[in-house]
């Protein structure tokens, strides 16, 4: 049993590092062995720029995110405000939307020229392209990631501190002071260091509005780097290499622990929110109308216009769908992006639960780095995972700019999230079960197949599915990696709102969105509620 047990251990690393982790090392490679490129690009004044732009979006970003999901938590948790399941179901729902969807969706609502938030007035008073008009829309992509991490702290926290500060003599906003916000500290931490990370890697909805601001980014600038014949690619690993390090941020902030009890018996007791009750009502209906339904129905309404921003009754129609679907290159970049999220997820199970059933059925040395160097490229900004997979597969194996780089690019970036979600499946099977079945002769694929896969199902599943999604709606990665007759949803969404038709962008925006939705009601009910939101 030992040598099986070695082999499935070499295959599941050389997998990683052969996804993951060399294309990272050979962009340090490229970096270092640059010379004076490397200090003469970080140090530019483009770079630095470009470097200040994206920490003013991150940190901004993160404040928004913070002040948008942190009272929500709080309130849809320890208060007694209407509707309470409503809230926690809409509030979540942009953290499964594209953030490159919702800035279309916001240049659609404000975009100084066409944008119907300025219709009734003579000239622009919204302008979506301008740091603040990004921030803005960052910040309500973002949100849903403290919402969700201090939600789950806050319901994970023993009741009776609260109850105990109360009964003597706190008020309300005392309890929150010393009792919630020091339990939810940590949450709040990981949680704004992850929003950080993830704004600073940001590739879509900064290309979409930063560009027509002038802005430029690190993700941003090492694409127009990339894309420059003369020495672009040993510039852009320099730059990478500086991207790079903001992964580092939720990494550390991670490794902070706070002790709370947990598993309580007792229910919180609800603050009384007394008069409070139905402001706080329609505030959170403001805020899900900002971030859910104005974004959304936007999208929607200008997928039904011939021309962008203008409602006239005669400018609605339906045929607009059948018009860019029936499109040649609109279909076959509908297909690629299906058939290359359906393999990439497939795939990531696969290797997800080889290295999920080694790090939590086997005591074998080094299994949790196994673990943890999976989860690198996940934490990697795709920019520079894209990069690195380039430099691997230029040769003498040639991939790029072909679908199949794009398939290692999405097994590679999301693999860890199949592993983490079968590690809690594999978990949860009791040894007895398979041990059984050995001592009746069971064993290789028969025991995988009659025992392990159906304990299992439900974490396959969702697995599956949270590979899925992101891999068919991806945008950075793919506009870096794709080949010149080779196109997937998301970038073609981005060269029609660039280049051609917003409102053709609109409608394979609406099919993006109604496919991540679906797939998400799908993951919910087969998942029991625990995957999804």
């Amino acid at each position: 049993m030992r040598r099986p047990g070695r082999v499935r251990f070499w295959l599941a690393l050389g997998a990683v590092v052969v996804l993951g982790i060399l294309p990272l090392a050979l962009v340090v490679k490229k970096a270092a062995g640059a010379g004076d490129i490397f200090w003469e690009t970080v140090t530019s004044a483009d770079a630095l720029d470009a470097l200040f732009a994206t920490l003013r979006l991150a940190l901004g970003t993160t404040l928004v995110a913070l002040l948008l999901g942190a009272p929500s938590a709080w309130l849809t948790t320890r208060t007694d405000v209407p509707w309470k399941g409503f809230f926690r179901t809409t509030l979540t729902l942009p953290y499964i939307v594209p953030p490159y969807i919702a800035a279309l969706a916001w240049i659609t609502l404000a975009d100084p020229a066409i944008g119907f938030l300025n219709a009734p007035f003579d000239s622009g008073v919204f302008d979506i392209f301008s740091m603040h008009g990004l921030t803005w829309v960052m910040g309500l992509s973002f949100y849903p990631y403290v919402f969700l991490t201090v939600r789950a702290a806050l319901e994970s926290a023993d009741p009776s501190l609260e109850d105990a500060a109360r009964m003597s003599g706190a008020g309300p906003w005392r309890v929150v002071k010393d009792v919630a916000f020091p339990l939810a500290r940590p949450a709040l931490i990981s949680s704004g260091g992850l929003v950080f990370m993830a704004t600073a890697s940001a590739f879509g909805a900064p290309v979409l509005i930063g560009n027509r601001a002038g802005i430029d980014f690190l993700s941003t600038r090492i694409f127009d780097l990339w894309s420059d014949d003369l020495g672009g690619i040993a510039r852009a690993s320099s730059l990478s290499c500086l991207l790079f390090a903001f992964a580092l941020i939720p990494m550390l902030l991670r490794g902070r622990h706070h002790a709370v009890l947990t598993g309580q018996a007792s229910q919180p007791t609800l603050v009384r929110l007394g008069r409070a009750r139905r402001p706080v009502q329609v505030g959170l209906l403001l805020l899900v109308l900002l971030a859910v339904f104005l974004p959304l129905g936007a999208i929607a309404l200008t997928a039904c216009l011939r021309v962008a921003g203008d409602l006239s009754p005669s400018n609605f129609t339906l045929s607009k769908f059948a018009d860019v679907l029936g499109a040649s290159e609109n279909g076959r970049a509908l297909w690629t992006s299906l058939w290359l999220a359906a393999a990439a997820a497939t795939i990531a199970v696969a290797l997800g639960f080889l290295i999920a059933w080694l790090q939590v059925k086997t005591r074998r040395r080094g299994r949790h780095l196994l673990a943890g160097l999976a989860a690198l490229p996940l934490a990697t900004p795709g920019t520079v995972l894209a990069l690195g997979l380039f430099l691997l597969w230029v040769g003498p194996v040639r991939l790029v700019y072909t679908v199949w780089i794009l398939l290692v690019a999405y097994v590679a970036k999301h693999m860890a999230l199949a592993a983490r979600a079968l590690a809690e499946g594999i978990g949860a099977v009791d040894d007895a079960l398979p041990d059984a079945a050995r001592m009746s002769g069971a064993k290789g694929w028969f025991l995988f197949r009659t025992v392990w896969a159906p304990l299992v199902l439900p974490s396959i599943v969702a697995g599956w599915f949270l590979v899925f999604m992101p891999s068919f709606s991806e945008l950075t990665m793919s506009v870096i990696l794709m080949g010149p007759d080779l196109e997937t949803i998301g970038t073609r969404m981005y060269v029609m709102r660039e280049y051609k038709s917003p409102t053709s962008a609109s409608v394979l925006a609406t099919v993006v969105l109604g496919l991540v939705i679906g797939s998400n009601l799908i993951l919910r009910k087969l998942s029991g509620g625990r995957y999804g939101v």
